[in-house]
């Protein structure tokens, strides 16, 4: 069984956006296990344990829906708090939620339930996961830090989505790619 998930990349000088403002907010010191910075992606589709011999039927599936997707725009902006600012679970920065974004992200849902998928109840909501509350110890301190900062580190164009195996280990979950499907040249 290997443990997996579909996301579009983000590029470096988002992650060096995203890295800078985690070393702002870690400072209050608040109970945050905050993502390392190079795992930062936005997620398409969580498929958690997967036998290794569906890895090929996924790719098919990624590779016929990317073989007819455009690259698009995705624009980074604010920040967040699932499921809210006052029981902050998860501390996030938006993804501008587009339409061609939306798409991707329902052909995929569409073509990994012919491979018995469950398809997302909670509906999509695109962002970047930056840190995982682990207690409410200090946390109104980060909330209210976050909702007074301006973050808009920009746009970039995604052209791919990875199929990406996790490895998790005591220091932290270690990606690596099992596939990538470009996107059809413009």
């Amino acid at each position: 069984m290997i443990r997996s998930f579909i996301a579009i990349e983000i590029p470096d000088f988002i992650r060096s956006q995203i890295a800078d403002l985690q070393d702002e907010v870690r400072r209050l010191r608040a109970h945050v296990s905050w993502v390392n910075s190079r795992n930062i992606h936005v997620t398409l589709k969580f498929l958690g344990d997967i036998q290794e011999s569906l890895v090929p039927q996924i790719g098919d599936v990624l590779g016929e829906i990317s073989s007819h997707t455009r690259p698009f725009e995705i624009t980074i902006e604010n920040l967040g708090f699932f499921p809210n600012a006052r029981r902050p679970r998860v501390l996030w920065v938006g993804v501008d939620d587009r339409q061609q974004l939306r798409t991707l992200f329902n052909e995929i849902e569409n073509g990994l339930s012919h491979l018995g998928f469950t398809r997302e109840k909670r509906g999509f909501t695109p962002h970047l996961t930056i840190g995982r509350v682990r207690s409410p110890g200090g946390i109104e301190e980060v909330v209210a830090r976050m909702q007074t900062l301006s973050f808009q580190p920009g746009s970039f164009e995604a052209k791919e989505v990875v199929l990406i195996k996790s490895t998790l280990k005591p220091t932290g979950a270690v990606y690596n790619p099992l596939g990538q499907f470009k996107f059809m040249a413009k």
